[in-house]
């Protein structure tokens, strides 16, 4: 008897760079696979077998290609172009593409001398990836194709200098810079997530934490995305807002703190066996300094896991966080889990789950909010 057709597939890239593992999955409908004979293929195989793999590299391209030197004269730049950073190809005229070639490629140096250097390969262009389809009980979002799987991936490895590309000054800086306090007096008692994209979360946390473990919430507010069968944790909470804390039902110490103007945490060494940081990791502007005391407060291979997704407070973001792309922010992220010395460095994220249609964003938007974490431990 034939297995019945997965309603949806989950698509992963996994790979590697010097730093960190790396996994980045899609979900597509079925109709997605027609796109290629080799996915169809792959599809039925994963249908009746559970999972296929395939080698990614035929569809990470283009490869093999030299790299360009491109005349500044005559092209639209932004103000703030740094080397290490990944621009639109049409951004560098016809020695690339045309105007509208969104593909990005990354901009290895700006010598001053008039001459940008580009390197026009895709990002996974040198690396080995493997593509794997399995089956996904979750749906997806419609009219998504799976060619979208290997937009993105690979922007997140690290330049050759992070703290240049991503720390330039200026780029902590924010567009409202008065006292975090005051901006978080009122309770915000909603998420910042959707439900899907809450609910993904909470499954990851939940196969990272054991019950037994002692576990910071880091910038919480009403919710720790933890899974409801989770039990056994004891949750302390440091936020912004009281009235938020007190609505979150699964912390037993809570803390209002604001990490902007004090970035030190106030609990001894190796008090937590994981830290958790969501949705707030762009607001730091002091980050490194938040990021060692982490570290101190975690026991000896401690967990540290920060997420975040495509949505934010605009004024209180640092400025650089809006002018990267989704994944050069977990580039972001993880040069600071590297600078800060923090082992087994992961990337992850999920994109194309469809929101649930009683979302109150549903009608604007059929995605559900993507996904993008990165985690690391303290070196035991």
């Amino acid at each position: 008897m034939n297995e019945p057709t997965p309603v949806a597939f989950e698509a992963r890239l996994e790979w590697s760079s010097e730093q960190a593992t790396h996994v980045d999955r899609m979900l597509v409908r079925p109709a997605a696979l027609h796109g290629d004979g080799r996915w169809l293929a792959a599809g039925e195989t994963a249908r009746l077998n559970g999972d296929a793999s395939l080698d990614a590299a035929p569809w990470c391209q283009p490869r093999g290609l030299a790299v360009v030197d491109v005349a500044r004269s005559g092209l639209r730049l932004p103000p703030d172009l740094r080397a290490g950073r990944h621009y639109p190809c049409g951004m560098f005229g016809a020695a690339l593409g045309t105007p509208h070639d969104l593909r990005p490629v990354r901009l290895l140096a700006d010598d001053g001398d008039g001459r940008l250097r580009v390197d026009p390969n895709h990002p996974l262009a040198a690396v080995p990836a493997r593509m794997v389809l399995a089956p996904s009980t979750g749906p997806a979002a419609p009219a998504l194709r799976l060619a979208e799987l290997f937009s993105g991936p690979g922007l997140q490895g690290l330049p050759a200098n992070p703290r240049d590309c991503y720390f330039a000054t200026g780029a902590l800086s924010r567009a409202d810079e008065d006292a975090d306090v005051a901006f978080h007096a009122r309770a915000r008692l909603t998420p910042h997530l959707d439900a899907r994209c809450r609910a993904e979360l909470a499954a990851i946390h939940g196969r990272l934490l054991q019950p037994g473990m002692r576990v910071l919430d880091l910038m919480a507010s009403i919710d720790s995305h933890l899974p409801q069968d989770l039990h056994g944790l004891t949750l302390a909470g440091l936020g912004m807002n009281p009235g938020e804390l007190a609505a979150n039902p699964r912390l037993a110490e809570r803390v209002v703190q604001d990490l902007n103007a004090r970035p030190v945490l106030p609990w001894p060494d190796a008090s937590f066996d994981a830290v958790l940081n969501t949705a707030a990791i762009e607001y730091l502007v002091r980050p490194a300094e938040v990021m060692a005391e982490v570290r101190r407060v975690l026991k000896p291979g401690g967990l540290f896991c920060v997420a975040f997704s495509d949505r934010w407070f605009p004024s209180k973001a640092i400025a650089v966080w809006s002018r990267l792309h989704d994944f050069e922010r977990l580039g972001l992220v993880l040069s600071l889990f590297h600078d800060a010395a923090f082992d087994e460095l992961h990337t992850e994220s999920l994109r194309g789950a469809a929101r649930p249609a009683d979302d109150r964003y549903f009608a604007a938007r059929e995605f559900s909010d993507p996904l993008f974490l990165v985690r690391g431990r303290r070196r035991a």
